[in-house]
């Protein structure tokens, strides 16, 4: 891959990032300022237990993120004014760590919540990873392991159920709220650590832990919320999610296994050509 497209593909991750910071922020931000008093029940004058949490993770999220987004912009900035190159690679773990704080807001459905916005921000941030798969299948590398990997990773995305508020009655509501914001206090740093792991390798981890827990977490939101509105969304990409996993294990496994097999057979090809060189020099 010539340098002119790694430059190009490293200005579109960063573009990625900073455009699902911009929109999630502003959307998130918008929504904090204008539901005090609006927004019927996820008001805050609702004097409900779930929005002062949901508000409070909100706040937070939208706080440390763009602390964090901020100073990654004022580093690309003392870059492109140096004449420096930033390479996204080099801060990979920065950029994923802002972003998956700033995804823990997203999170929280609160009043004035502005679904069709949040998925354009999520958009961007797939399409960093789509960015990112391009340049691995530049570099001649497997392009299979790349493409299952970044489908895996936004499927395991779309799995993490929002949370929402219930009136189920109190047997049921108490365990729903704990499941959900249980759910997500694990699943988005687990979607956190899959996205540094593919934006650094471009490759995804395929550890059977991560999908269980999701298929439990996600799978006990659905149940527990069944008798009061079945979560359709989350449910379809949990299984997707799970027949992804389970399709792409075996063959990736078949491909390491031959990708290892080849591997070997180059080194005792690099082996026998020294000993040959050596014997003639003798």
């Amino acid at each position: 891959m010539t340098e002119k497209r790694k430059r190009i593909l490293n200005l579109l991750t960063i573009a990625g990032f900073s455009l699902y910071f911009i929109i999630l922020f502003s959307e998130r931000l918008a929504a904090v300022i204008l539901s005090p008093t609006h927004g019927a029940e996820y008001a805050l004058n609702a004097k409900l237990t779930f929005n002062y949490i949901a508000y409070a993770v909100t706040a937070l999220s939208l706080a440390a993120g763009s602390v964090l987004f901020v100073r990654l912009f004022v580093m690309v900035g003392r870059s492109l004014r140096g004449g420096k190159e930033y390479l996204f690679e080099e801060h990979a773990k920065e950029w994923c760590v802002a972003a998956t704080v700033l995804l823990f807001g997203g999170m929280m459905h609160t009043g004035f919540t502005l679904a069709g916005v949040q998925f354009v921000s999520y958009g961007f941030l797939i399409g960093a990873m789509i960015v990112k798969c391009v340049a691995c299948c530049m570099s001649g590398e497997d392009k299979t392991v790349v493409i299952l990997s970044v489908v895996y990773i936004t499927l395991f995305s779309m799995s993490i159920p929002v949370c929402y508020i219930s009136f189920m009655r109190l047997a049921l509501r108490v365990p729903f709220f704990i499941s959900e914001f249980l759910a997500v206090l694990l699943l988005v740093p687990a979607f956190g650590w899959q996205l540094l792991r593919y934006m650094r390798r471009g490759v995804a981890d395929f550890t059977p832990v991560i999908p269980c827990a999701m298929a439990l977490l996600s799978g006990a939101v659905v149940a527990l919320q069944w008798t009061e509105d079945v979560n359709l969304f989350v449910l379809i990409f949990a299984v997707l999610t799970l027949v992804c996993y389970c399709a792409s294990v075996p063959i990736l496994r078949k491909r390491l296994s031959h990708t290892g097999s080849l591997l070997s057979k180059n080194k005792e090809g690099s082996m026998q050509e020294e000993q040959i060189e050596g014997e003639g020099q003798k």
